[in-house]
Order: C-alpha cells, then structure tokens, then sequence
C-alpha cells in the first residue's frame, strides 16, 4: 500500500503503555503518526491529525475510572480534556478507541452505550452485524454450504475488552454472540465526526496475550483497525 497524507494521533497515557504492536501495524500500512501525550490532549485542535486513537490500558480521559463505571471521579482538568475531545470529534476529528479506549469513547459519549465490564481473554469469534460496514471491507468471509451461518466468525484477541449495548442498534457492526446482543465493535457519526470503539485488540497477533511482540503475521481482523482508520478519517477505505 502507498503512503497516505492521513496522520494518526498516537495517545500516550502514560510511559507503560503498550504501543509497539500499532507502531508495527501504521509502519507496515504506510501510516503516519506521532505521539500525543496526555498532557497535549487539551491543546488538540481539529486539523492537527487525522484520528486519534486510544489505547488499552485502564485509565480515563475525563475521569478516574473504578471499579463502579457508573461512579464518576473527575477534576477541572479532566472536564477540560474531555471537552478537548469531544470538540476535536465534532468538529470533524476521527476517534477509535481500542480496549480501554472503547470504554473512553462510551464515557465521552461518543457513542451512546452501555458497558459490562465482563472478564475474558484469549482468541473470540466476532459474529458479523452490519456486514455492509467499510471497516469490514476485506476483512469478513462468507461461509460455503452452511444453512444458517452467511458469514464466518472473525477471531480476535480479548484482552478483558468491554462488551456494548448501545442504544442505536444500527451502530453495532461486530458482536460477541449469535444472537447479536454482546456488542464487540460499534461505529458512529458525532457532529461532523466518527467515532470507533472496538473491544477486542486488532492489532495484537494471534498468541499475543501480553507486552511481548511476536513475529507472528497478523491476524485478518487486523484489517478492521486500518478500515477504521480510513472511515473515521472521512477516506474511501482501500479495497486491497
């Protein structure tokens, strides 16, 4: 794939977090990107990047995130960065928020969901929703000679990921069950922006459980986490 002109907002929450495995993921894409540290959350503007993506982790943009969710701790500054967000998104900003970060974007009120905090990692099958969805161009296959199944289920790495029930079905993309009730992957328009909030981790290769960065070839759901990119950039996803 050729280099693009889009560039990407690497959030930075603290030293520790794990971002290698998407420095490998834009690098092998052609993707430009730079690091935006928690600090610079409030200066962000529209125009400054394309999208900003959040990483796993534990922690909360406009809130010290506990163990109850519904529990709200925040600060002046946390208010203001929040603001800082929302406002890069309306104005036209892409988000996606991986793990953690999908819980950020539910709790910025991106996406207007709910959120189980429900414990569970190791390889899932993601059931297929809105297979007309561009981020799942080139990434879900159909199913030969199966009565009741149109699409194959698309194995990603939970990482005790959130599960979604948001209020506007027509935003769930990917779910957790057959039955299409355990969100995994919701997308949406917010002002003159999009927001992605994916529970599992695209990024991570099939035995990727931890920091450690594997040789492995990435998985086919890797795919979602470039189309994302694209779609919430407002750029006609690739078809390769």
């Amino acid at each position: 794939m050729k280099t693009t002109r889009l560039k990407i907002g690497l959030y930075v929450n603290d030293p520790a977090a794990n971002l290698l495995k998407f420095v490998r993921a834009f690098r092998n894409w052609g993707l430009s990107f730079q690091s935006i540290w928690r600090d610079e959350l409030q200066q962000l503007r529209p125009g400054d990047v394309d999208v900003l993506l959040l990483h796993g982790g534990w922690y909360g943009l406009g809130r010290d995130p506990g163990q109850d969710q519904h529990v709200i701790q925040d600060s002046p500054a946390q208010r203001a960065t929040a603001a800082a967000v929302r406002r890069f998104v309306r104005s036209g900003g892409g988000l996606i928020g991986i793990c953690c970060g999908a819980y950020n974007v539910i709790w910025l009120g991106l996406i207007e969901a709910e959120i189980s905090r429900t414990m569970g990692v190791g390889l899932h099958g993601l059931e297929v929703v809105n297979a007309k969805h561009p981020i799942l161009r080139g990434v879900i296959e159909r199913t030969h000679g199966h009565k009741d199944r149109k699409w194959k289920q698309l194995p990603a790495v939970r990482l005790n990921g959130p599960i979604f029930f948001p209020k506007d079905r027509s935003q769930l993309v990917l779910s957790y069950d057959w039955e299409q009730r355990l969100g995994a992957v919701l997308a949406a328009d917010y002002g003159q922006g999009r927001a992605v909030a994916i529970s599992p981790h695209p990024e991570c290769t099939e035995n990727e459980r931890d920091l450690t960065i594997s040789i492995e070839p990435p998985m086919r759901v890797a795919g979602l986490l470039r189309n994302a990119v694209y779609w919430s950039a407002h750029q006609p996803v690739p078809k390769d």
